[in-house]
């Protein structure tokens, strides 16, 4: 059975063309076709062998078939590999978020005294004041005055003291903040010489940005 009665046929037009584009210029898809290719080589061979064939040419129906078949399964698999990178394109806008937030939260803390018991002006708390006792004063937002007590503090939206920071763009994230003496992480001779704070922001994939600093006893 023929479906076209030859390739100059105008319904043929468009799928030559398909083939021109797929099968010529893209090397993944001649390796998916050369088997048909070999197939429908051989189908004509054997009918230029049989003077009744000679009446005809163009594509059989099991030839067409084949063709489709193939096609399908190489564009779903061309499908699903798009479709991931459209999932991903959001990607680098949340990640720009995610270190805009990291950044305003750590320029907001580091502002902030080593401790309830640091001097007026600044200094060394010392040791029998017990700097890491990490003491959360319960005060709102507003009256924090040290590192200490952003301990425990999760955020969702997240919220700064700082008002004039637009922060409905970041209506989707999630800010958790830990704070623990961690001065002989940096080789100091106790921990209560330096305070580790550490900023995890949740994007909205769900995933998460952590990032640590110090604050120093002084």
């Amino acid at each position: 059975m023929r479906v076209f009665a030859n390739f100059k046929d105008p319904l043929c037009k468009p799928f030559k063309q398909l083939f021109k584009v797929l099968f010529v210029k893209n090397p993944a898809f001649r390796f998916y076709f050369s088997p048909i290719k070999a197939a429908i080589n051989t189908t004509r061979k054997n009918e230029s062998n049989n003077p009744a064939s000679h009446t005809q040419s163009g594509v059989t129906l099991v030839e067409l078939i084949i063709t489709i078949v193939v096609l399908g399964i190489a564009m779903s698999a061309l499908i699903s590999s798009l479709s991931v990178g459209i999932g991903r394109s959001a990607q680098p806008m949340w990640e720009g978020k995610a270190l805009e937030l990291t950044q305003a939260y750590l320029d907001e803390i580091l502002a902030m005294n080593f401790d309830n018991a640091t001097p007026s002006g600044g200094g060394e708390v010392a040791s029998g004041l017990n700097p890491c006792t990490l003491s959360d004063d319960f005060d709102s937002r507003e009256l924090y005055d040290d590192v200490d007590d952003y301990n425990g503090v999760s955020d969702a939206p997240p919220v700064l003291i700082d008002s004039t920071i637009n922060m409905s763009r970041y209506s989707n994230y999630q800010v958790d903040i830990s704070v623990a003496c961690a001065g002989t992480d940096l080789g100091l001779d106790s921990n209560e010489m330096a305070k580790r704070i550490t900023i995890t922001v949740s994007v909205p994939s769900g995933e998460t940005r952590s990032v640590a600093i110090y604050k120093g006893n002084y």
